[in-house]
């Protein structure tokens, strides 16, 4: 076999290889998104623990039946950070809209209030959700 073709076989292996690691990284990684929708949380934070569900149509439900609160959720990134934005649809007055710096830990996910974008009627309410929050896997 000359070299030529020992080149082109080499190149065909390496595309090959390269491409089912593509598929195996597609599959096995998720978003953290998906993550979040994968299964039941517990929201904790300096005054009392919730469950937490995040459903795929973008609703995130807190809190114990029968007093939950339901908000609008969505997770993006801004460079380096990821954040998860809440929506709280207020029936008399505007939207309640937070943004929290959200990091994977060992045993889930902390919630950090960016108040810089948190809107001011989610800063004056500040009901459920606390300035420093914590997602732990159940």
């Amino acid at each position: 076999m000359d070299n030529k073709k020992k080149w082109t076989i080499v190149g065909i292996v390496v595309v090959v290889l390269a491409v089912i690691a593509g598929i195996g990284y597609g599959v096995g990684h998720k978003t953290t998104a998906e993550t979040l929708q994968s299964q039941q949380w517990t929201l904790t934070n300096e005054e009392e623990s919730n469950t937490a569900k995040f459903e795929k149509d973008g609703t995130m439900i807190v809190g114990k039946e029968p007093l939950t609160v339901n908000y609008k959720y969505s997770v993006q990134k801004q460079g380096n950070v990821e954040y998860l934005k809440l929506t709280h649809h207020e029936d008399l007055g505007s939207d309640s809209i937070y943004y929290f710096k959200i990091k994977k830990t060992d045993s889930g996910y902390s919630l950090t209030l960016d108040k810089g974008k948190t809107n001011q009627p989610a800063k004056n309410e500040m009901d459920v959700m606390k300035t420093k929050n914590n997602l732990v896997e159940q």
